[in-house]
């Protein structure tokens, strides 16, 4: 199950905004062609204390083995959030992070 996590700045983005980009982007990872999940959780988050950060940035943690090719699937999500951001007249610059973990996740405990 990747974890997306949105780090922005509400001085620079609204959370209106924010919102609609944490749905876009939670389609867009759930169907992406290069991984295989059946679900996405995501956390977006307006730090208290903020130095020199970018007004939106997106970090994807996955789990290495559901990866096939992690460049094409870099490609794939910022193709597929460019022609989002086209779509919705959304300006703000995203700074994207994909992170394919080597780690075990049990749900439902």
């Amino acid at each position: 199950m990747p974890v997306i996590r949105i780090e922005f700045d509400n001085q620079k983005v609204s959370e209106k905004d924010i919102s609609l980009l944490a749905e876009a982007t939670r389609e867009i990872v759930l169907n992406s062609s290069e991984i295989d999940v059946q679900d996405v959780v995501v956390y977006a988050n307006n730090s208290q204390i903020k130095v020199s950060v970018h007004p939106i940035e997106i970090f994807i943690q996955i789990s290495a083995h559901k990866v096939k090719d992690i460049n094409a699937l870099v490609n794939e999500i910022k193709s597929k959030l460019s022609e989002w951001k086209k779509m919705n007249n959304f300006s703000s610059p995203i700074t994207l992070s994909i992170s394919p973990e080597n780690w075990i996740i049990e749900t439902g405990i």
